[in-house]
């Protein structure tokens, strides 16, 4: 009886060291897939970088489509926007929040702009005193 009883307590013990290794697995693995899904993708300037044709709805004919020059020159980054009535180039230029804003002049008014990128597409918006208009465009693969 006494064979038995030590034999009981044993397996006992065993079974709870099992339960308790076996749940402080499950919190971490939990714990990390928790980490990896949560985490944002991160775009930095580099991303943003190239030339992008884009179109805008319910705006003029000239500011309708355009080019987008996205560079970067000694750290600073820079975008020219080729427009049918020629070029501007954009103020206040920066990347924050994966979403790249800069300001325009046309015409007098000050044009705000942001757009995010996803692959070889962008979307965005820009704000003026005539409203919200909608952005979306495509990286411009040049032959080389």
């Amino acid at each position: 009886m006494v064979n038995l009883k030590s034999i009981v307590k044993f397996g006992f013990v065993v079974y709870s060291m099992l339960l308790g290794f076996s749940s402080h697995a499950i919190e971490n693995v939990n714990q990390f897939a928790v980490g990896v899904n949560n985490s944002p993708l991160l775009i930095g300037e580099e991303n943003f970088l190239g030339n992008w044709k884009y179109s805008a709805e319910n705006v003029p004919y000239e500011y309708a489509k355009g080019i987008l020059f996205i560079s970067k020159k000694d750290g600073v980054l820079k975008v020219v926007v080729a427009l049918r009535g020629g070029e501007r180039k954009a103020q206040e230029v920066k990347v924050k929040d994966n979403t790249l804003s800069f300001n325009l002049n046309l015409e007098g008014h000050i044009v705000s702009v942001s757009i995010n990128v996803v692959g070889d597409t962008i979307s965005g918006k820009a704000s003026s005193d005539d409203g919200v208009f909608q952005l979306t465009g495509e990286r411009r693969l040049d032959p080389e």
